[in-house]
């Protein structure tokens, strides 16, 4: 057998046992026979001092509204009583994570940053540390005034997500709805908003049974908004006011 065949089959080899281990974690953690545990290291996306400053003083409590917004929706699809879900901080990561794609995302290019973006989670994260958990890599900007943060991505392959939010204490709150949204991606959610930002009848809606169809009062969390007409949508301003639609319940395996 020439060398060239043997590297050949060292490689399918590899691949084989990637693709399997990512297979078996994925349904470990989608089994829900275990509680939900998540990973979350936090990048200086611009550089700052005050992101710098604001990641500092960052703790695992400042994630917990998450963790609680997972165990009270859990129970209202009467998923069976499990132990809390568990956030917490695992450090700060110097290295920004790849840059995804820019324009309209052919299948090609998407598939190599997600490549990228599981060799990144590899090389910056300890490894078995880490198999049966969610890492998200959650990167920080001041921001400017008007203008969105680069666009957040969550991977099911991999249970890994790099979501972009603001370094900012007025901001917390509304990352924290951002974070968890990404962190349903990695769990299998799809969105469930239109083109133009606006939540999806029915299941954009986190109550679409109710008496009238507007105005919505909660937001189904994969839309990320409050429909509160036909043409109008606002953000909500924490996780109390955000519930997991059944879509979105059954999609994660609930």
């Amino acid at each position: 057998m020439t060398f060239r065949k043997i590297r050949i089959i060292l490689l399918l080899l590899i691949l084989a046992m990637v693709a399997g281990m990512t297979y078996w974690e994925s349904m470990l953690v989608r089994g829900w026979l275990r509680p939900l545990e998540v990973s979350i290291y936090a990048v200086n996306g611009d550089g700052s001092e005050a992101s710098a400053s604001y990641i500092a003083q960052l703790t695992d409590e400042s994630f917990q509204e998450i963790a609680a917004f997972f165990d009270q929706q859990a129970a209202r699809h009467r998923l069976k009583k499990l132990p809390p879900a568990r956030i917490k901080l695992a450090g700060e990561i110097r290295q920004a994570p790849p840059a995804p794609p820019n324009g309209e995302r052919d299948v090609l290019s998407s598939l190599i940053w997600s490549l990228k973006m599981r060799y990144y989670a590899f090389q910056t994260t300890p490894f078995w540390e880490n198999m049966g958990r969610i890492r998200l890599f959650v990167v920080y900007h001041q921001g400017e005034d008007g203008k969105p943060l680069q666009h957040s991505l969550g991977l099911r392959k991999g249970l890994v997500g790099v979501v972009h939010v603001f370094s900012k204490t007025e901001q917390r709150a509304q990352n924290n709805i951002v974070i968890t949204h990404e962190l349903l991606h990695t769990l299998g959610a799809s969105d469930k908003y239109d083109a133009q930002g606006q939540p999806v009848y029915p299941d954009g809606f986190a109550h679409p049974d109710q008496g009238e169809r507007y105005p919505q009062h909660v937001a189904e969390i994969m839309a990320g908004r409050i429909a509160v007409r036909p043409d109008r949508a606002i953000i909500p301003t924490n996780l109390e006011v955000c519930a997991v639609g059944s879509k979105t319940a059954y999609e994660i395996g609930w």
